[in-house]
């Protein structure tokens, strides 16, 4: 039985389908989520928590054209999406795959004074959507 107010799935429209793909499959891949194509433009990847709950995230192009903007971090919508980790070595390796890739990392890894031990590295995906990926020893997912 999936544990109430788990999030089931998170759905992307993105400004540059095949960018945003190939990009969410180096990050969610190196969390561990599985990959499941859905077309050329469009593609998810689910995580199963130890209980049997599935998060699905899914990445595809809007519905219009017009609206194939770049994500403004501070207006209405989503600020960031984050992440947990295994450990700092796990946020480090994702940081020297991403730089590896030629992704930009807005803030790199370092630990910040949101909880004790708390360590992260912050990005932006192609659209402008900003995700983090963090290590926090005093929360337990």
């Amino acid at each position: 039985m999936a544990i109430r107010g788990f999030v089931s799935h998170l759905d992307l429209n993105v400004a540059d389908a095949a960018r945003s793909v190939e990009f969410y499959a180096l990050v969610l891949g190196h969390l561990g989520f599985e990959r499941h194509p859905i077309g050329r433009d469009r593609c998810w990847w689910s995580l199963r928590y130890p209980d049997g709950a599935v998060l699905g995230i899914e990445i595809r192009p809007p519905a219009e054209p017009a609206a194939r903007a770049r994500h403004e971090r501070y207006s209405p919508g989503i600020d960031h999406l984050a992440f947990h980790a295994d450990s700092r070595a796990d946020i480090d390796s994702l940081y020297q795959v991403l730089t590896a890739h030629g992704h930009a990392v807005a803030d790199p890894p370092a630990e910040y004074d949101y909880a004790p031990g708390y360590y992260a590295v912050a990005f932006d995906d192609p659209s402008g959507i900003r995700l983090e990926v963090v290590h926090d020893p005093t929360s337990n997912p």
